[in-house]
């Protein structure tokens, strides 16, 4: 009996001593020691979107500059569809170990309020990392239409409402968000023209067959050097350099109108603080490397480079914005 005593005492006095050595272990594995070796492998920037586009040139060069700084590969995976869900959904879904990221958009803020029921919270499901770019867009007009600047095209859409036709890339897209804002803050009543794209609203302003139409500015530059299409306002709060002579809708007697393709870095909800902190040191010093500034810069895009708290600001600005934009357009969610 004195033998079991002794036994049991024994074995309470190990397990004082090891309860604390446990949590001691599993404290260090849980710290941020733990990710000091990340990134062990390469990491993948899900893109919404289709390659070829602005997004695409703006994921290409950050990624590039970024898997520098980090000394471990950034393979940037193409993934549209269901206007940003397939992709956005597959990064909310993924471990939080800062392997799998997103490159969100303006469309990012305004599923909202397009989609009855999204897959995911589009705050609450991610981890703010940087904000790289933003992209203005341009107010653009046929060279059919009587009007050359943005004053001249409002005194015309205002005496001829419902005669001004725009041209969207679809219902719930950026160019129709604008469009929409503009119509509400302006109270002009024009056309809504949707199509399957950009490509296709593009070539029907250019006939003639549409009046105007918003489109990010890299992808229309030729088309407006070419005098194939007019500038009539900027939709960004700053100039295009390129563009001198043609105002901001802002400054042109709607302060405060503001339209961008913004485009950052998520990863899932959870992220490690550690791992967020050296993706967000990686992604904002790549936004704002001289030949990454100049690149963008040729395009017309806006380099950024700005923390994860910015990028939290911004969602949850946008979501209210364009909810409002919808409602006041009379769309609703799908």
């Amino acid at each position: 009996m004195a033998r079991f005593t002794i036994t049991i005492s024994e074995t309470k006095l190990r397990l004082k001593h090891l309860i604390p050595a446990t949590l001691l272990a599993l404290v260090s594995v849980l710290s941020p020691a733990a990710h000091a070796a990340y990134p062990e492998y390469p990491i993948r920037l899900i893109l919404p979107f289709s390659p070829g586009g602005s997004s695409d040139l703006v994921a290409r060069a950050v990624a590039q500059k970024a898997s520098t700084l980090l000394h471990q590969a950034i393979v940037v995976d193409n993934r549209p569809g269901a206007g940003g869900v397939v992709a956005t959904s597959f990064v909310a879904n993924a471990k939080p170990d800062g392997y799998t990221l997103l490159f969100a958009q303006t469309s990012h803020a305004s599923n909202p309020s397009l989609m009855k029921r999204l897959p995911y919270d589009s705050e609450k499901g991610f981890t703010p990392i940087a904000l790289l770019a933003d992209h203005p867009g341009v107010l653009l007009a046929s060279t059919k239409t009587p009007y050359n600047t943005f004053a001249e095209f409002l005194a015309y859409a205002k005496a001829n409402p419902g005669k001004v036709k725009y041209a969207s890339a679809g219902i719930g897209t950026w160019p129709h968000l604008t469009m929409a804002m503009l119509a509400s803050d302006a109270n002009l009543k024009m056309v809504h023209v949707p199509y399957a794209g950009a490509a296709p609203s593009r070539i029907d302003l250019l006939a003639g067959r549409v009046d105007v139409k918003v489109e990010a500015y890299a992808t229309v530059s030729d088309l407006i050097r070419s005098h194939q299409l007019k500038a009539l306002a900027v939709t960004g709060k700053e100039h295009v350099a390129a563009l001198p002579g043609v105002p901001t809708i802002a400054e042109s007697g709607f302060p405060g109108f503001d339209s961008s393709i913004w485009m950052a870095v998520l990863g899932p909800a959870n992220l490690p603080p550690d791992v967020t902190q050296k993706l967000q040191a990686a992604f904002t010093a790549a936004a704002k490397e001289p030949a990454v500034v100049k690149q963008l810069a040729d395009q017309g895009i806006y380099a950024r480079g700005l923390p994860g708290s910015a990028v939290a600001t911004l969602i949850h600005d946008e979501i209210i914005k364009w909810h409002k934009v919808l409602g006041a357009a009379g769309v609703q969610p799908m």
